[in-house]
């Protein structure tokens, strides 16, 4: 059975390189290996205030990345930070409170 690794792409951009690499990634991964991209850009922006039931993008983040093995983050830099895009998802899979989709996930 193979390793389930969700590969977070932070830039949104068409022709980003990252999204790029991320493609390369997946076309030459080993069978050990199910490399998955994980769209973030279309995300709703993460609101504390409908936390528990927020919308079904949210819901299905959340899932895939409690179903994944581990997690690979593809990202420029931006503004000495990560892009807005990948903050949010983030965020969105960290909450609600007490139930983050990132414990126990290797991370690169």
């Amino acid at each position: 059975m193979p390793y389930d690794v969700a590969l977070f792409v932070g830039s949104v951009r068409k022709a980003s390189l990252n999204l790029k690499l991320a493609h390369a990634l997946v076309t030459i991964q080993p069978a050990e290996l199910k490399l998955e991209i994980v769209p973030v850009g279309g995300l709703p922006l993460y609101n504390p205030d409908i936390d528990v039931q927020g919308p079904q993008e949210w819901s299905r983040l959340r899932a895939r990345t409690k179903r994944a093995d581990a997690v690979l983050f593809v990202t420029p830099e931006h503004n000495r930070s990560v892009p807005a895009p990948m903050k949010n998802a983030i965020d969105i899979a960290s909450r609600p409170y007490g139930a983050s989709a990132w414990n126990g996930k290797p991370a690169r």
